[in-house]
């Protein structure tokens, strides 16, 4: 894998630690945006949970990177991507924002933030290739 995609994902990775820092030592600041009022122990091990996702996603993304085939990785950085582009930013557009009665201003944020992970992870998994040997066009 090519320094520049490389260091796109371990930017990804910081990313996900610092969400998954501020899920577990400061959820409220999260929870905010959700408007789902006091802090229960409850809501607090609901964000931990949502906090030990981001964990698992530092964990792939770090095993990708190891992995020696492009195809190989991209399968990884792909089923990502559309995690989240399909998962997180459209139910939250469709559905969840309205559903809790979401600021627009916190639900285009969200989602938005959403989106450009997807499609900055799209566009790592479109420029990892396996570098072609001398002499061979095939791809």
């Amino acid at each position: 894998m090519r320094l520049p995609l490389r260091v796109v994902l371990w930017l990804y990775v910081a990313f996900n630690l610092l969400q998954a820092l501020i899920l577990t030592f400061d959820p409220e600041l999260t929870d905010r945006a959700y408007l789902g009022g006091e802090m229960t122990p409850t809501r607090q091990f609901q964000w931990y949970a949502v906090a030990g996702y981001h964990v698992v996603i530092i964990a792939v993304t770090i095993v990708a990177m190891t992995l020696s085939r492009a195809a190989d990785r991209r399968k990884f950085i792909i089923t990502n991507a559309l995690m989240y582009l399909l998962w997180d930013a459209t139910s939250q557009l469709v559905y969840w924002g309205h559903k809790i009665g979401m600021a627009t201003s916190d639900l285009v944020i969200n989602s938005g933030v959403s989106i450009i992970t997807a499609l900055i992870l799209f566009a790592v998994a479109y420029f990892d290739r396996d570098p072609v040997p001398a002499g061979d066009s095939s791809d």
